[in-house]
């Protein structure tokens, strides 16, 4: 009898640690698998934050230009675009006073002025706060004709368009040589070029004029929209984005930047901070600069909305390579420069388009002194034609 309760004793205390056993292994395997739920948990959290953080950063990356500025030299001569005085001898003044002659340009301060200057923002604050779809927007080829350009005006123009245009959107710069005969312009000019990414050189085999050489660049342009500008320009940070927004919105609109001045002799950048102006003309057909009128400000719901202007200035715009192609490009009849802007504007409201300038839109132009070179013949052509 003893021997069989000392059995079942035996048997109860087997049960009962086995018992202890099971439900120790339970707690301890709850307690693994809840810990390994958040600790799964946090790393998919953790991933997606990773994720967001990355795409929030490649969003921002693409408002970056193919190539940074070098951190502005408040020491150097025109930073931020202010005027640029030099302290010069005699000989000095006369190197001077002979490239403002050969260029109707100072050239002879433009040396002195780094190719990579920063330029101050002032455009209103509206424009510095919008905020682009970069993926969405049009890409572009910018294009610049050039004929006997002193080699710093027109290499800042090249640095500028590279360091303020988003890389995403810019496809190409395309040179157009038409046919300069300045030997800087040849091995040396190309030899820099090379060292240089999206911008190519296209040389004409004789002078072709403004009109006929832009036409050329235009042919092997690979960007949904050509931006033509001029070779002694210095382009504001923002400046692409509102032109090819507008025309990604409507593909008959040619448009206009604000064209800022830089002064011909100190390099000084005047930028226009309030409303633009618009282009006109007068009886003559000669382009002039008028008020923007009370009823196209009524029509606007935003002081950075696109101003209507019946005509344009010629030498800075942007238009969907599709309608320049649509409304026949240039007339090819038109020699060097002058009258071309005019025409092509009437073209552009004649044939359903709409030309207009943005205000965010902000790009400096160097106005010479006067007519840099002569234009043989030009009187006598446009009396026989």
């Amino acid at each position: 009898m003893r021997i069989r309760l000392r059995k079942c004793s035996l048997i109860v205390k087997t049960f009962i640690l086995v018992g202890l056993f099971m439900i120790t292994y339970m707690v301890v395997e709850l307690s693994v698998s809840s810990f390994s739920s958040l600790e799964k948990e946090d790393h998919t959290r953790n991933r997606w934050e990773r994720d967001l953080h990355a795409t929030e950063e490649k969003v921002e990356d693409l408002s970056r230009p193919l190539y940074i500025k070098p951190p502005p030299n408040p020491n150097a001569p025109g930073e931020w675009g202010k005027a640029a005085h030099l302290q010069l001898n005699s000989a000095e003044k006369k190197m001077q006073e002979e490239s403002i002659e050969k260029y109707a340009i100072n050239i002879y301060l433009s040396d002195q002025i780094s190719l990579h200057r920063h330029i101050q923002d002032n455009r209103m604050y509206e424009c510095k706060s919008k905020t682009y779809n970069h993926r969405k927007l049009p890409t572009t080829s910018v294009v610049i004709a050039f004929y006997n350009e002193a080699m710093s005006t027109l290499l800042r123009t090249i640095h500028s368009v590279l360091e303020t245009s988003p890389a995403v959107l810019l496809r190409e710069i395309i040179l157009v040589d038409d046919f300069s005969d300045k030997v800087f312009l040849k091995s040396q000019l190309a030899n820099y070029i090379s060292s240089l990414e999206r911008v190519r050189l296209v040389r004409t085999t004789k002078r072709e004029g403004l009109v006929r050489a832009r036409l050329i660049g235009a042919t092997y342009a690979i960007g949904d929209v050509l931006t033509f500008l001029d070779c002694h320009c210095e382009c504001v940070n923002g400046w692409l984005e509102p032109l090819l927004e507008r025309i990604g919105e409507n593909e008959t609109a040619v448009v206009c930047p604000v064209i800022d001045t830089i002064d011909w002799n100190s390099f000084e950048f005047y930028m226009q901070t309030g409303e633009p102006m618009i282009g006109g003309f007068d009886w003559r057909l000669t382009f002039q600069w008028h008020a923007v009128p009370e009823q196209e400000r009524q029509r606007r719901r935003s002081r950075i909305d696109p101003i209507r202007s019946p005509t344009m200035a010629g030498g800075l715009f942007a238009v969907s390579k599709k309608y320049f192609e649509y409304l026949g490009t240039y007339d090819m009849g038109m020699e060097v420069w002058g009258g071309e802007n005019l025409e092509l504007s009437f073209r552009v409201w004649q044939c359903g388009g709409t030309l207009e300038i943005h205000p965010c839109s902000h790009v400096g132009h160097v106005f010479p002194k006067k007519a840099p070179y002569a234009r043989p013949n030009f009187l006598q052509k446009c009396i026989n034609e």
